[in-house]
């Protein structure tokens, strides 16, 4: 699936080497849930509520260590949406983030 892909590429992008990354699922009654859990930088909680926006990366520097064009976490959100789905995340600054997301059965 196209949007744990970028999820799993996104928690490798940012988690140091010898850094954790777990990936785990749910099975409800109606629905899936799969979380993507990584020990990287974390995600500012002033930044949380703008990750989804297009273009928006939280460092737009020249120098910046991580390529991308800002794109990546909308199209992941239009398709977990568009198949009846959600999204979420929460995130520390150096301790790690978590994507939660889900999709109906």
């Amino acid at each position: 699936m196209r949007s744990s892909i970028n999820l799993l590429n996104n928690a490798i992008k940012f988690t140091p080497q010898g850094g954790n990354i777990e990936i785990s699922s749910v099975e409800f009654d109606d629905f899936l849930e799969m979380r993507i859990k990584d020990t990287g930088i974390g995600i500012a909680p002033d930044h949380l509520d703008k990750i989804f926006d297009k273009f928006y990366q939280i460092d737009s520097t020249s120098t910046r260590k991580a390529g991308g064009g800002g794109l990546g976490l909308v199209i992941t959100r239009s398709i977990i949406e568009g198949q009846g789905g959600t999204i979420r995340v929460e995130s520390t600054p150096d301790f790690g983030t978590t994507f939660i997301f889900t999709l109906g059965k």
